[in-house]
């Protein structure tokens, strides 16, 4: 199956911990606060561990308001360290060696991580080079990798490396078209803008008012959601319908609207995950209701609509809906599955999907899910996009973009992008794909970095690192 992936955040966590089970003789050893990195690749987190008997332990994640975070269990076996953190879905493993205690932390994927006793200091990224993609895709083991960044001073680099499709000769290259994901969201958010400063909606639309007609059904708690609570993933709505509902949907459709109705109401009878404003959970159908909703008030379908309004005006002509490239060709990269079926030279596994061969119909998100993740386009015009939101161009009047770049209700989530300081910041993947898109005000750099590979767990590290490399390298 495929949906649009949330970004990967350590997450805070409220204070507290709780640990039980045994541990051996060298226990005392592990007594004590310990600091650490961990490097996501798009950015590092400062890590505290205090350990103390019982054994118990807390962590705290430094750059994240110093948050605690409970340990579900401590376990100490000899030299071993076992930490499992449940409200998190994580867990650490580490082994006692020379006054450190190495291991991996494991969150989704499985990265490095090293405890010391003294405070640990992040460091900077490596500027990128064509060689160190190469590296950081080879260790990826992604068919293909692209990384690009410019600056206002006009300073650019493009890198690409690697294959458009396993068992295929065709290059990836710095021009090609990378399929975007989540990325999609920040697009509808300020699709969303546009259509508020033409008068065509209005940011308290509510659900209830503009669906009602169509969707009558609608549970209560939902039917004062408006488009601020939908797209800052805090309208208490699931993050998916479920997934044989999902799978019923058409993958291509000349007009999604009929599907992104019955989707909607689908996501409008479940039970809320907890109440609105109070409670972020990152949500797909949040951002399918909005497309329906602006659907409904301006009478075209998003597809259309995000055209007419963000891609054209901005100059994005390679931007589009669903798997890049021609059917049945290597004409750009094409996204890649976990699999046996081919095994590349340097050891990554995939299964390539071509769009719309027999045999391989899945190429990416349902049509129904193009608010919320399946855009594709180039590097040069992801970066018209970022660039707007970057210097806030007259695209968009100021409130507009003080909007778009606010979490309207606390946390670090705005209007699809993950807002900290000066720096907007987003993920996406259809399974296919992964990519992650940086804009930093402060700095003056938009940068992006994309795989055709779906593994998103394991394609999060290197991308990251080309990501903040590629900045870098224009700085």
């Amino acid at each position: 199956m495929i949906i649009s992936r949330r970004p990967l955040l350590l997450g805070a966590a409220a204070a507290g911990f709780a640990a039980t089970n045994a541990f051996a003789q060298s226990a005392a050893d592990f007594m004590g606060e310990w600091h650490g990195v961990l490097d996501l690749g798009a950015q590092q987190l400062r890590l505290r561990l205090v350990v103390a008997d019982g054994p118990t332990a807390t962590l705290f994640s430094v750059d994240q308001g110093n948050s605690a975070i409970p340990i579900g269990a401590t376990r100490i076996e000899g030299d071993q360290l076992s930490l499992d953190i449940p409200v998190i879905r994580a867990s650490f493993r580490g082994r006692l060696a020379g006054g450190r205690i190495e291991g991996t932390f494991t969150q989704g994927g499985t990265l490095p991580l090293v405890f010391q006793r003294g405070e640990a200091v992040a460091t900077g990224p490596e500027a990128l080079t064509q060689a160190r993609l190469a590296e950081l895709r080879a260790r990826a083991g992604a068919p293909g990798m692209g990384a690009a960044a410019s600056n206002r001073d006009g300073r650019a680099v493009a890198f690409a490396d690697g294959v458009r499709a396993l068992g295929q000769p065709q290059a990836v290259t710095a021009g090609d078209k990378w399929h975007l994901g989540s990325i999609t969201k920040s697009m509808t958010a300020t699709l969303v803008a546009r259509a508020a400063e033409a008068g065509a909606i209005s940011w308290t639309d509510t659900v209830g008012a503009v669906l009602g007609a169509a969707i009558p059904e609608m549970r209560a708690e939902y039917r004062d959601l408006t488009f601020r609570h939908l797209l800052s993933h805090r309208g208490g709505l699931q993050a998916n319908i479920e997934m044989v509902q999902l799978m019923a949907f058409p993958r291509e459709s000349a007009d999604s609207r009929v599907d992104r109705i019955a989707y909607a109401r689908m996501g409008l009878l479940q039970n809320p995950v907890g109440p609105k404003e109070q409670t972020f959970t990152y949500s797909n159908t949040g951002y399918v209701i909005a497309g329906a909703m602006l659907e409904a008030k301006m009478g075209a379908p998003w597809e259309t609509l995000i055209q007419q309004h963000v891609f054209t005006p901005l100059g994005m002509s390679s931007a589009g809906q669903g798997a890049p490239g021609s059917a049945g060709a290597y004409d750009q990269p094409v996204g890649h599955a976990p699999g046996p079926t081919t095994v590349a030279a340097d050891g990554s596994v995939s299964v390539p999907m071509i769009p719309h061969p027999p045999g391989h119909p899945i190429t990416d998100n349902p049509a129904a899910l193009g608010p919320a993740g399946r855009v594709h386009a180039s590097f040069e015009d992801v970066f018209k996009y970022l660039v707007a939101h970057r210097d806030r161009t007259p695209f968009l009047n100021a409130q507009s973009w003080q909007t778009l770049h606010t979490p309207p209700y606390g946390g670090p989530y705005a209007m699809g992008w993950q807002a900290e300081g000066d720096r907007l910041w987003h993920n996406g993947s259809n399974t296919l794909f992964y990519a992650e898109v940086m804009v930093d005000r402060g700095r003056g750099i938009v940068a992006a970095a994309a795989v055709n590979d779906g593994r998103a767990p394991d394609m999060r590290p290197h991308v990251g690192v080309a990501l903040l490399g590629a900045a870098q390298a224009v700085a």
